[in-house]
């Protein structure tokens, strides 16, 4: 794979993030080219973050707002649903009190309207992974990519995930662990992606997922979406790639879709508070899901990835 292209997205508060994945990523991939999606500061403007040498930065802060429409499916009581689980992540003092009071009893009072349009903007950022992957698609024509998100963390190549040719690449969790109840869906997920060579393929199914995910208004919504579109597309087939990790030829409106699914566990491995010290030996992809903004936890994690990195044999 020496020509496969590494693609990350985020605002400047995750900038630090990229260029630590970055200089971990050259330690396996030492001549990767690399895109980074810069979607701004904390306010939308341009960040004029810079990363390492021979990295392409492509300012995206005025591209953010183009999918902000995606949230009008939700409605009044969704919004303020939305902006009670945000307020609800907000570290526990008197101001995340005062919020959930006026969310609750004065959901048009300026208070309330402050937190949903933090909320918005958040919920917003996460949708719009699907349209960045769709504009990096065009972009680059016949190359295959791989994208990862600033936390997600490689501790091993990825060549093997290509073999076969896949057009579509995903992590998919145990089939006695997938999820499909509303509002608690979860079979696939979006922490790392991986994309081949043929563009009509890549075409037909980012599309498809953008417009699943326009029309979904469920919780944990983007993934929600993901794993509902391709669930109801291989239900019933022999090349059910949710059955079992596999490739499988998968029909989007004619055009047949390579898709190989991995294991979640193994290719998107959470690693943060939760962890237990348990084996990481069969781990390909960490991910330090929460931990970004505490420093210590980041430095506790990152340590863990880079001796992992380290006792793989991974260049210095």
């Amino acid at each position: 794979m020496d020509n496969l292209l590494f693609v990350y997205f985020g605002t400047r508060d995750y900038h630090f993030l990229i260029r630590k994945n970055i200089e971990l990523l050259r330690r396996l991939y030492p001549n990767a080219d690399v895109l980074v999606y810069d979607w701004g500061d904390e306010n939308g403007r341009p960040s004029h973050s810079t990363f390492q040498s021979g990295v392409e930065v492509v300012s995206w802060s005025e591209r953010v707002a183009d999918t902000m429409e995606l949230l009008d499916p939700l409605g009044a009581d969704g919004l303020n649903e939305l902006a009670k689980a945000f307020n609800s992540r907000e570290r526990a003092s008197l101001k995340r009190r005062f919020n959930k009071f006026f969310l609750k009893r004065y959901p048009n009072s300026g208070p309330a309207r402050g937190v949903l349009e933090r909320a918005m903007r958040y919920e917003n950022l996460l949708l719009h992974k699907c349209y960045a992957l769709g504009d990096c698609a065009r972009r680059i024509g016949a190359r295959p990519f791989f994208f990862l998100d600033a936390d997600a963390y490689l501790v091993e190549d990825l060549d093997v995930v290509y073999e076969g040719e896949p057009d579509v690449i995903m992590p998919s969790l145990e089939l006695e662990k997938q999820l499909w109840e509303p509002n608690r869906c979860h079979a696939l997920s979006d922490g790392i992606m991986g994309f081949g060579t043929d563009v009509e393929a890549r075409r037909v199914f980012l599309d498809a997922w953008y417009k699943t995910l326009a029309t979904n208004t469920e919780k944990l919504r983007v993934i929600a979406s993901l794993s509902r579109m391709v669930e109801e597309r291989v239900r019933g087939t022999k090349d059910n790639v949710l059955d079992d990790w596999r490739i499988g030829t998968v029909d989007f409106e004619g055009t047949p879709v390579k898709i190989r699914t991995i294991p979640n566990h193994i290719y998107n491995s959470v690693l943060n508070h939760e962890y237990d010290g348990g084996d990481l030996n069969s781990v390909k992809v960490l991910h330090l899901s929460g931990v970004a903004q505490n420093q210590e936890l980041f430095e506790r994690f990152i340590a863990i990835v880079e001796d992992t990195l380290e006792q793989r044999g991974a260049r210095p």
